[in-house]
């Protein structure tokens, strides 16, 4: 009887092994910095394919809505597994970028009718692996799982590489012909006349544009050898990657327990981001990287532990994402000091009622200076670098000369805004012409009206004789700025066209380009201020909260004020109507927990707003 149990467990323990190993969670490559995991894919059999492929986070098989295979299907039509998790990851570091998804597969031959692309480049069926390629994408199938893959080397590597080829081969710049000396002097820059009637200057052919490496025909010149290298790299790189998810069993959710957690949660998705990691990309210490290691390594191990985690619930006309940020104890103590502040209800004042969209941010500068300076000057002392000593001895002789009393009393870290609407304004813009009798040129000043944002933007001081010192100076240098009494007015200071308003009042220093606020609600909006009830739920939250009305914001935010990333977020979001709340909890040396709650209305499915949203989070975290 006690063999009989024992057979019976193994076997058990056999059947859960292979059914843990045969689960899509386990393509996740270790490399993966920022996963999204869709728990719930029923939520999505409705919607359409062509949809699904058009957002960011699917865009290794964005060619799919080209040829007409995906047209008129929905997702339930695409062989997937809906009882398996979706999962889309990104990572990137110094040598490769990697991004994709893994799923579960119920219908293989219907898997390829949708994605027809893809054709077989290596069939290891022994080992229940078939690899497909389709231009730089990769599909691997294991069982009944499959990781959609795109690996790119970082271009920095491709050209370190290339490079140190080219050169020890005994090649010359292969951009000298660019760099050839043109004499500055009018007579000899440029005579068109002269180089058009030349009959013995042939014209030159692309291969003299761009040099050869070599008189030997068969080797390739610079951007040749370029494009093969980028190619051997990459191959290498998912070599590499296929060898430690398929051979080495090494992915992501047997690397990091975090995450391996995280995916027990019982939501609709959950998400998470590796910072310790992230901060390998940031291209703002790639000296540190090169230059002073050492120093590059105390930064790392000051950022271990630095983890976002969150989940994703699905409720009656709302979505709601519950995010944890998890932290090492060095930075911890730190924001555990910049977050002990205490809410300033002064600035609810200054909220009006009818407000689309507001935030308040309140941190306590000074602790976090003070924390900051005990924490990092000791790493920055033991670095034996000539430059690095003289910063820490001039920020040590600031710490030691500067009234700290002042500066934090000018300004103690916390602030406030809101976003009112819009209004016309009119502006002069340049135009273009061309002249088609003269062949000319020209530009000429043009009259033009533009919707220009309402918002207003404060700050907590306890020194308000500062800010006036400033402006009472800067008032007798230019008669643009005036003191109003109540506000100072920056004449014509946005676009040229309109003011800007200072008011320097209640303990708050605040700017604004709202003219009503300024002249009629200087003290504040009195009855026009912010509701109780919202009021309320703004001092309750942490050290952030933050509620915008999306159909009045997003819709019709200017994006030319936006850089490329912003208007990526912001389109995915456009067309939508309803409520984005966001609200922190306390923070601690460990943690600081978020709730971000978006409440829509509308007849689209909850799956569809789900992943309007995970496409947002997607593209702020690549």
């Amino acid at each position: 009887m006690h063999i009989k149990k024992i057979v019976l467990l193994s076997a058990l323990v056999i059947v859960a092994f292979k059914s843990q190993a045969q689960k899509s969670e386990h393509l996740i490559p270790k490399d993966a910095v920022t996963v999204f995991s869709i728990n719930n894919i029923n939520l999505f059999q409705k919607i359409s394919l062509d949809d699904l492929i058009s957002y960011d986070f699917m865009e290794e098989v964005h060619q799919e809505l080209f040829d007409g295979s995906t047209s008129g299907s929905t997702l339930k039509d695409s062989g997937l597994d809906f009882d398996q998790k979706l999962n889309v990851f990104y990572g990137k570091a110094n040598k490769s970028e990697i991004s994709g998804f893994t799923f579960g597969i119920k219908n293989e031959a219907n898997l390829f009718k949708v994605f027809d692309d893809f054709d077989l480049l290596e069939d290891m069926s022994k080992n229940g692996v078939k690899v497909y390629g389709s231009f730089f994408n990769n599909l691997i199938i294991k069982g009944n799982n499959a990781l959609l893959i795109r690996v790119e080397p970082t271009m920095e590597y491709i050209n370190q590489v290339t490079d140190s080829i080219w050169y020890a081969r005994g090649n010359e710049s292969p951009f000298g012909y660019f760099e050839e000396d043109v004499e500055s002097d009018e007579e000899t820059i440029l005579n068109e006349e002269v180089y058009e009637e030349d009959e013995n200057i042939e014209n030159e052919t692309e291969e003299q544009l761009f040099p050869e490496a070599s008189e030997d025909p068969n080797v390739k010149n610079y951007y040749e050898l370029r494009d093969s290298i980028q190619l051997i790299i990459q191959e290498g790189q998912l070599d590499a990657i296929l060898k430690e998810l398929l051979e080495k069993n090494i992915n992501l959710a047997n690397s990091d327990v975090r995450f391996a957690e995280l995916l027990t949660h019982n939501s609709e998705g959950v998400f998470y981001m590796d910072n310790a990691r992230n901060i390998d990309k940031s291209n703002g210490l790639w000296y540190f990287q090169t230059v002073l290691p050492s120093l590059y390594k105390d930064i790392q191990e000051l950022y271990n532990g630095n983890v976002i985690l969150g989940d994703l619930y699905l409720k009656d006309q709302k979505v709601e994402v519950d995010i944890v940020a998890q932290y090492g104890r060095g930075l911890g103590e730190i924001y555990n000091e910049m977050n002990d502040s205490k809410f300033d209800k002064n600035i609810l004042k200054y909220i009006p009622n009818n407000s689309s969209g507001y935030f308040s941010y309140n941190v306590n500068l000074r602790k976090a200076y003070e924390k900051a300076y005990e924490i990092i000057m000791p790493i920055l002392n033991q670095e034996k670098n000539a430059q690095i000593a003289m910063n820490v001895l001039t920020i040590e002789l600031l710490n030691e000369f500067i009234n700290k009393d002042a500066l934090f009393g000018t300004y103690k870290g916390s602030m406030f805004g809101s976003f009112n609407g819009f209004k016309k304004i009119k502006t002069k813009k340049i135009e273009f012409f061309y002249d088609e009798n003269t062949f000319e040129y020209g530009e000429r000043v043009a009259e033009a009206e533009e919707d220009m944002p309402i918002f207003t933007y404060g700050i907590t001081i306890d020194r308000d004789d500062i800010p006036e010192k400033i402006l009472n100076h800067f008032g007798r240098l230019t008669s643009k700025i005036q003191n109003k009494g109540k506000y100072w007015v920056f004449e014509n200071a946005i676009l040229d066209a309109a003011p800007l308003y200072m008011i320097n009042r209640n303990g708050l220093f605040i700017l604004t380009n709202d003219e009503d606020l300024a002249v009629n609600h200087a003290d504040g909006y009195g009855k026009e201020k912010l509701n109780k009830k919202a009021a309320k739920r703004a001092k309750k939250s942490g050290f952030m909260y933050a509620n915008i009305n999306v159909a009045q914001t997003i819709d019709r935010f200017p994006m030319d004020i936006l850089n490329d990333r912003q208007n990526e977020m912001i389109q995915t979001l456009k067309g939508k109507s309803g409520n984005l709340e966001l609200l922190s909890s306390k923070t601690s040396v460990k943690q600081t927990e978020f709730k971000l709650e978006y409440t829509y209305q509308g007849t689209d499915p909850s799956g569809k707003h789900l992943l309007d949203l995970i496409n947002s989070l997607y593209i702020v975290t690549k």
